[in-house]
């Protein structure tokens, strides 16, 4: 699992779903995207989308930090299809090794958040896992993937 961190809370990405964990980049604003889409950069010439992951869960922006990084995963698309998307994150500084069935359901229900549901203990504290697939609504996967969507 690769382990980050939004304000105070741990978060983790299984790592077969990482592609690539980036310096913060540059990124070009998206004219009237959602708040939590932080904008495109160029990744080895594929434009790719950036979510601020903090943003999406807390409602704030990630801090700017030099532990602050562009996560890559491979995003699976309703139709199907998966393209490369960034998750900003802070504090993404190493990977651990979790069994996956040592996550369990947290209880919880929030509709808004079908990315959230799953947590463990571990040496650093609770950490809950990020379902990268449930994490964009399809709406917003129409608005970022517009030829390969729907």
């Amino acid at each position: 699992m690769l382990l980050f961190h939004l304000g105070q809370s741990q978060y983790a990405i299984p790592a077969q779903e990482v592609v690539e964990v980036t310096p913060q980049v540059e990124l070009e604003p998206i004219a009237k995207a959602p708040g939590y889409i932080r904008g495109l950069f160029d990744y080895r010439g594929q434009n790719v989308p950036v979510v601020d992951l903090r943003q999406v869960i807390h409602n704030r922006h990630c801090n700017d930090s030099l532990t602050t990084r562009v996560i890559l995963v491979r995003f699976p698309l309703s139709c199907g299809e998966t393209r490369t998307l960034g998750l900003l994150a802070e504090r993404v500084t190493e990977t651990v090794r979790i069994k996956a069935d040592s996550f369990s359901d947290t209880g919880v229900r929030i509709p808004d958040t079908p990315y959230l549901g799953q947590a463990t203990r571990h040496d650093t504290g609770l950490i809950q896992k990020v379902n990268v697939k449930n994490l964009l609504p399809e709406a917003v996967q129409l608005l970022l993937f517009p030829a390969r969507a729907g």
